[in-house]
């Protein structure tokens, strides 16, 4: 029990109706993407980044105008800050990386960029530590997850 407890501490199961939702929407993985939101922001929706990445999924405004495009919405970089509207972007955006590159460089791709995942998927190196840390830390973190009985897919 004081294990279980220990790890639900740790990683929290927060916005589960907003994540269920995009996740049913756009055919992600829940486990996955909880486990994003934890390494990216650890659940503090009004996280900003030293880069200006924002929100729980830590979407740059730039990247949040371009998916908001393609999903025909509006866009205002001060609505990254809200949860459904950030998880719904985010998500939207993990579904495109996982249809492009396999599950690792997919999230190689969310931290570093789309240019460098296909740059280190042809040499099988992450060059860069930062990312190679992030992309353990969203595994373990969807382990976690997994012993937590967080559903890899559900409806909301």
């Amino acid at each position: 029990m004081f294990f279980y407890a220990a790890i639900a501490f740790r990683y929290p199961k927060k916005y589960g109706a907003e994540i269920a939702a995009a996740c049913a929407e756009f055919g992600v993985s829940e486990r996955l993407v909880h486990a994003v939101v934890w390494t990216e922001s650890k659940f503090l929706p009004q996280a900003t980044s030293h880069k200006g990445a924002r929100g729980l999924m830590q979407i740059m405004p730039s990247t949040g105008a371009y998916l908001a495009e393609l999903l025909g919405e509006p866009f205002d970089p001060e609505r990254l800050y809200e949860p459904p509207y950030n998880v719904r972007l985010g998500v939207f955006y993990l579904s495109r990386l996982l249809k492009r590159f396999d599950r690792t460089y997919a999230l190689v791709a969310y931290n570093a960029g789309e240019t460098r995942a296909e740059q280190w998927e042809k040499t099988g190196a992450i060059e860069y530590r930062e990312t190679r840390d992030y992309v353990s830390r969203v595994m373990w973190a969807e382990k976690a997850y997994r012993f937590l009985g967080v559903d890899a897919y559900s409806t909301p």
